[in-house]
């Protein structure tokens, strides 16, 4: 129960920090990696527009003043590195109780993902990544920085093949956690070196030793050391010298195994000096002088030499002295004389018979011991052990093994089921013994899940047996179909157990980009950019003063936000200025005077007046006044409504004769007005 509780602490963590911004910078993508001190997230970096690799302490380290002290100290040691084969630290901060590190992203595996994927290493591709390894270690303690932590974990390959080593300087900030975090120590203790096992002074030489263990790994695609906890790993540390790596790998040259060992020294006195030495003795390793050279061996001091002195007792000294020969002395003269003649001969003969008897006896016996093989007993803790303890057991005790697997349900890989004959029996001396060893559960071959949806390949491991607990998906962005897996582990056809397997399963998203800042730019210039990253605009219209015509006066989404391919973008392009405003249509009234004169009035002529006209509404011309009959001077008003830069015509007519006609122009409606 305390167990699940913490799972679902660190799962809500995790959930937490995704698609949080750190520092209003750190755009947090997903969850790459963790590990017994922090978790490890891909990120962006908003302002360089870059991704990155972001480590955030895990919550219980932030409580522990000391550790976030000499935590801050060698984060920052560790920024003054440059160098090829190390991941750059960009940025050290923290944001509330929250402490990371920005460094380099590196896509990629860890060594140790490679080894277990792969297996045994090629030894020219293991050359070659130890090399650029040893280069930056080298680099590391030229800088008076100790890495402590050397293990295939910290080792990053990116797909180029190129070889970074991370992690520089924290596990010194390690050491300052309180005992509640040693549990972390369990993933680094099979590359711990003999001094840093026994709590003496670490120093370069004690990367050295982990270096050894790491290429010892490389060659055999196991770890030299395994054992049930931390600390009986860390005994064999100090007692054990390492196996021979060619047992598991035949292949390997004595140059290798050589170098292994003396990187691998109990005595740092026996080691290499320093780096530089372990990288020039390794890149001639392959040369073909060096492939059977002399094999290695730590000297022996004469001197020290524990020497074995019997001890006298004494009842050796009574069987010493028994053991002499005797002094026979002299009869005196007045002792009896010998017997009769016929008595000495009876004696004699008796004796004869006796020694013969006698000797016969001994030579029965000594026959038969010389036909007799001595017996050993089968040790009954066979059972459970490793192979490699139990081979070693055995064959110490002058016995033949012989390896059979078969599969178990309960007793681990690797390690012993049963004997035949049975443990605890004797046998003959040189007697062939058969260990069957355990496979582990039965296996299956690993089904291929690429091109496969995420949902249908998570239920197609569930109906093989997987459970759904273990079953873990991380998004990686690609322009393969979205929510298809790209990748698996493990890989396909690999030997599995379903219900003890953990599958990571990474699915494609659409590749996203940061959104690039259009202001400005052209309508065609918007055009291209939208089309060549597959993004969708909706484009608007404004007048400005200031951005010139079909270029942008802002856009939606803002400058930098992270966008998929088919986003819409809405872009405003400028009209350029507004223009001036059309004039509107002008309505008005036209005065004008009949005149009838003073003689006609007196004579009481009467004309019949009528008036038509045509403005912008009409386009022909309309009566407005008809037949009408006057006999003194009259004004008319007549209504006309005239466009710019049109023209209004007013005819007057006296009976069926034109009077005048008259032509207004807008302009002079205007004035009219």
């Amino acid at each position: 129960m305390h167990l699940s509780i913490i799972l679902v602490k660190k799962i809500i963590v995790v959930m937490i920090m995704i698609d949080k911004r750190i520092n209003d910078r750190y755009q947090i993508l997903e969850i790459i990696g963790g590990g017994g001190m922090a978790n490890v997230y891909k990120a962006h970096d908003v302002i360089l527009n870059r991704t990155v690799a972001v480590k955030v302490l895990r919550p219980q380290f932030s409580e522990d003043d000391e550790f976030i002290r000499r935590f801050r100290r060698e984060a920052q040691a560790a920024t003054s590195l440059s160098h090829p084969n190390v991941v750059n630290i960009y940025d050290v901060g923290e944001e509330g109780n929250l402490y990371y590190i920005v460094m380099e992203y590196v896509d990629g595996l860890t060594l140790k993902q490679l080894i277990q994927q792969r297996g045994i290493l090629p030894l020219e591709e293991t050359v070659n990544i130890m090399l650029q390894i040893l280069s930056a270690i080298a680099h590391a303690h030229a800088n008076h920085l100790v890495h402590r932590d050397i293990k295939p974990h910290n080792i990053l390959i990116s797909d180029k093949g190129e070889a970074k080593v991370t992690d520089f300087g924290i596990a010194r900030a390690m050491t300052s956690a309180t005992i509640t975090h040693t549990n972390s120590l369990i993933g680094s203790v099979h590359y711990l070196s003999p001094e840093q096992a026994r709590g003496g002074m670490v120093n370069e030489k004690s990367d050295i030793y982990s270096l050894g263990i790491v290429l010892y790994e490389m060659v055999t695609g196991k770890v030299p050391f395994s054992g049930d906890t931390a600390v009986s790993i860390a005994i064999k540390h100090l007692q054990t010298k390492v196996p021979n790596p060619r047992k598991y790998n035949p292949t390997i040259p004595q140059s290798i195994e050589n170098i292994i060992y003396k990187a691998t020294a109990k005595d740092p006195f026996y080691r290499y000096a320093n780096v530089k030495e372990l990288e020039a003795d390794l890149h001639t390793a392959l040369d073909p002088k060096r492939l059977n050279e002399e094999k290695f061996e730590i000297p022996q001091d004469n001197d020290d030499v524990t020497k074995a002195i019997p001890v006298i007792k004494e009842d050796d000294l009574s069987k010493k002295d028994l053991e002499q020969t005797k002094v026979i002395k002299p009869q005196e003269e007045n002792e009896k004389q010998p017997p009769k003649k016929q008595k000495k001969w009876l004696k004699i003969t008796l004796l004869s018979a006796f020694l013969l008897i006698g000797a016969s006896i001994i030579a029965f016996m000594i026959f038969l011991n010389l036909l007799q093989v001595d017996e050993v007993k089968i040790p009954e803790n066979l059972i459970g052990m490793e192979y490699e303890e139990a081979y070693e057991t055995l064959t110490h005790l002058d016995l033949k093994v012989e390896k059979e697997l078969i599969i178990h349900e309960e007793i681990p890989e690797g390690h012993v089921v049963s004997t035949n004959p049975e443990v605890g029996k004797f046998v003959k001396v040189n007697s062939s013994i058969t260990i069957f060893v355990s496979e582990g559960k039965e296996k299956i071959e690993m089904v291929d899940l690429t091109r496969m949806d995420k949902e249908v390949a998570r239920q197609t491991l569930i109906r093989l047996g997987f459970k759904e607990e273990n079953i873990r998906e991380t998004a990686k962005e690609t322009n393969q179909e979205e929510n298809s897996i790209i990748e698996q582990l493990p890989l396909s056809k690999a030997l599995v157990v379903p219900e003890d397997t953990i599958v990571v399963l990474t699915y494609s998203i659409a590749a996203k980009i940061s959104l690039e800042n259009l202001h400005g730019l052209s309508r065609n210039e918007v055009i291209e950019y939208i089309n060549k990253n597959e993004l969708t605009m909706k484009s608007e219209d404004r007048y400005s003063e200031q951005i010139p015509k079909d270029h942008v006066i802002e856009f939606n989404p803002p400058r930098g936000t992270m966008i998929k391919k088919g986003t819409l973008v809405t872009v405003v392009f400028s009209l350029g200025p507004e223009p001036e405003p059309e004039p509107e249509p002008i309505s008005t009234l036209i005065k004008y005077d009949v005149a009838v004169s003073e003689e006609d009035q007196v004579a009481g002529r009467i004309y019949p007046v009528s008036i038509t006209y045509k403005d912008s509404q009409t386009k022909e011309h309309v009566s407005f006044v008809v037949e009408q009959l006057i006999s003194k001077t009259t004004s008319f008003q007549i209504p006309v409504t005239i466009n710019p830069n049109d023209t209004a015509e007013i005819k007057i007519y006296i009976g069926d004769e034109l009077y005048d006609t008259i032509t207004i122009p807008y302009e002079k409606a205007i004035e009219n007005q």
